[in-house]
C-alpha cells in the first residue's frame, strides 16, 4: 500500500507542464468516478473498466485483475478518503458484496493528473523492479 502511494506522490510531482492550465480536483467529480468504477465491476465490464482506467499505462492488464477479482459481485459500497499529500487520496470502500452476501473492504489509493482521475493497479499488476524495496514490515 505505500508503494502505491509513494508511487502515485511520484507519479504526480513528475508530470510535465505543456502549458494547459489543469482543473484543480473536483471531489464530486471524484465520486462519479468511484460510482462508475462500483457500477462497471457489478457489470464485470472489462472494456468500460479499461476505458476508466485508460490513464495508466497498464489499465487494460488493471480492468482484468480488477474483473477477476472483485467483478459481478454486487458491490453495495460507501466511501470515505483521506489525503496526505496534494492530488492524492486513499479511498476506503466499505459494504457488502451481496451476491456472496460477505463483506467488502477495500482500498483504493485515487490521484488527480493532468484534469484526470487515476487509480493505482492493484498489486502484480505493474511488475515490480528487480531492487526496488519492500513495502511490507519485517517479521
Amino acid at each position: 500500500m505505500r508503494l502505491a502511494v509513494l508511487c502515485a506522490v511520484l507519479l504526480t510531482a513528475c508530470g510535465g507542464g505543456d502549458g494547459a492550465e489543469v482543473k484543480p480536483p473536483d471531489l464530486a467529480d471524484q465520486d462519479r468516478f468511484l460510482h462508475d468504477y462500483v457500477e462497471l465491476l457489478n457489470e464485470s465490464d472489462e472494456s468500460g473498466l479499461a476505458r476508466l482506467l485508460d490513464a495508466h499505462p497498464q489499465g487494460d492488464k488493471d480492468a482484468r485483475a480488477r474483473t477477476e477479482a472483485y467483478g459481478g459481485q454486487d458491490w453495495d459500497v460507501r466511501w470515505s478518503r483521506t489525503s496526505e499529500f496534494e492530488g492524492v487520496w486513499r479511498v476506503d470502500m466499505v459494504g457488502t458484496a451481496r451476491t456472496e452476501d460477505r463483506p467488502v473492504r477495500v482500498t483504493e489509493t485515487v490521484t488527480w493528473e493532468n484534469g484526470t482521475w487515476v487509480m493505482a493497479p492493484l498489486p502484480g499488476v505493474v511488475p515490480t523492479p528487480s531492487n526496488a524495496a519492500g513495502t511490507e514490515p519485517p517479521g
